[in-house]
């Protein structure tokens, strides 16, 4: 009879700690006051597209962190494991769901988030209030669905930015702050070529549309209608998706614009073209920020990062990019509560600062930038600063779950233009564009 009062109680308590981390996020004490009272053990995976091929790896880094923050714990396990690409995570998600069978919490591209809003939990109600209010404004905008359900926290995150060759500038007698606008950079990159024989511009718009993205809005434009139903970039809106294409095209006529889709590896050869001195300028992702610095160094080069130049709406919109946590709404909630745990825990200042330092993720926090390590960070790699003079720029990217299709096919669209520039009809491109994408909204509408 003894026993069975205890078990009764342990059971009690357990429900009503459940029913308190329901409406309200948990923090480290009550964490291990639920912990305490629990009467199986939780093993939460962490699905990710990082790997752990290196000491200072984010899935190595996110791997210790679940361990760290397991050991906390008699009863829970959380554990990280690599899945691939962000498309073989998204893929392998897509058929646990259909399984019934999701893990966790998962590593999401931050345009794919929306894809997820069906199986995705609030964080809101699950990480600490706190923490959400501490991401840096900005990096939650393309999370937010349906109002103002959170369902994306940030993970390893990055924005486009100007990367500049500073002796290459020099040269044909520019600095990187002399560029603020479209016109600055095209101007610049024509008079490093003339003036150098040297590549102005790279055009690059990445694999996930994100340059082409980022001057819809610099122009403002956007790319969908807000409702999502609609592509806004064509003939019926001044063609504003065809603008930056079409001076990228000019650009590469006239030889002051470079592209690298000749490469097997686009992105890769851009950075050894900036790091090596052959390239002056490069509108690219924010990330490797300190390997670019060091490259560049051992070639006898410097480079300077700035915000992106501004477009015809004379504000530099640019997209926040990189990956987030989705939460799986179909886990217990005691297994939301310890998610949400583990998501705080990682966002806390030493935990971002460590990551910053080791591999140069952005800090997603104001708490971790405006701390002593994280300005100490930015004294290090003055770059880094153009990373956050962005964030009030931040755009959300565009409103609908299907974008990841979307941009698979618009990126291959414009890297064909790109590889056939003397031909291409850049306004046929844009239309084709415009069709497939509104295509794809229809043949998902119900």
């Amino acid at each position: 009879m003894k026993k069975l009062i205890i078990l009764l109680f342990a059971a009690m308590l357990f429900v009503s700690v459940s029913a308190v981390f329901a409406q309200e996020p948990a923090n480290m004490e009550e964490l291990k006051a639920l912990d305490a009272a629990l009467t199986e053990d939780i093993h939460i995976e962490i699905w990710g597209k990082d790997g752990t091929s290196s000491e200072n790896s984010r899935g190595t880094i996110f791997t210790n962190f679940a361990d760290e923050f397991s050991a906390m714990f008699d009863h829970v396990t959380i554990e990280y494991i690599h899945q691939g690409s962000y498309d073989d995570v998204r893929t392998k998600v897509m058929a646990a769901s259909v399984a019934g069978d999701l893990p966790g919490i998962w590593m999401a591209e931050e345009s794919t988030v929306k894809s997820f809003a069906a199986i995705a939990a609030d964080l809101k109600q699950w990480v600490p209030e706190e923490t959400v209010n501490d991401y840096l404004p900005g990096l939650l905008s393309s999370s937010l669905y349906d109002g103002d359900r959170l369902i994306g926290a940030p993970a390893a995150r990055s924005n486009p930015v100007m990367f500049v060759n500073n002796e290459v500038l020099a040269a044909a007698g520019w600095t990187g702050d002399m560029i603020k606008t479209n016109d600055d950079l095209f101007q610049c990159a024509k008079d490093i070529y003339e003036k150098t024989g040297k590549a102005g511009l790279a055009a690059w718009w990445d694999t996930d549309l994100w340059h082409w993205e980022s001057e819809i809005y610099a122009d403002g434009g956007q790319v969908l209608t807000d409702d999502g139903s609609a592509p806004a970039f064509g003939k019926d809106y001044d063609y504003v998706g065809a603008k930056y294409a079409l001076r990228i095209q000019e650009g590469l006529k006239e030889g002051y614009v470079v592209s690298y889709y000749t490469e097997p590896k686009p992105y890769d050869s851009i950075t050894l073209n900036l790091t090596s001195g052959e390239l002056g300028i490069a509108l690219i992702s924010s990330n490797s920020m300190k390997s670019r610095y060091k490259a560049a160094a051992e070639n006898g080069y410097t480079l300077s990062v700035y915000v992106q130049p501004a477009g015809e709406a004379g504000v530099p919109s640019v997209t926040g990019g990189g990956s987030c946590w989705v939460l799986a709404d179909s886990a217990s909630d005691t297994e939301k509560t310890f998610a949400g745990g583990w998501l705080s825990y990682i966002a806390s200042v030493d935990k971002i600062v460590e990551r910053t330092s080791r591999n140069g993720d952005m800090m997603v926090t104001q708490s971790a930038l405006n701390s002593e390590g994280g300005k100490a960070l930015i004294e290090e790699v003055p770059g880094l600063q153009a990373i956050y003079d962005s964030v009030p720029y931040l755009h959300a990217r565009p409103n609908t779950p299907y974008w990841a299709e979307m941009y698979s096919y618009g990126a291959d669209k414009l890297a064909q233009f790109c590889l056939n520039y003397e031909t291409t009809d850049v306004y046929a491109v844009i239309d084709e564009m415009e069709a497939k994408f509104q295509q794809i909204i229809d043949d998902n509408a119900w």
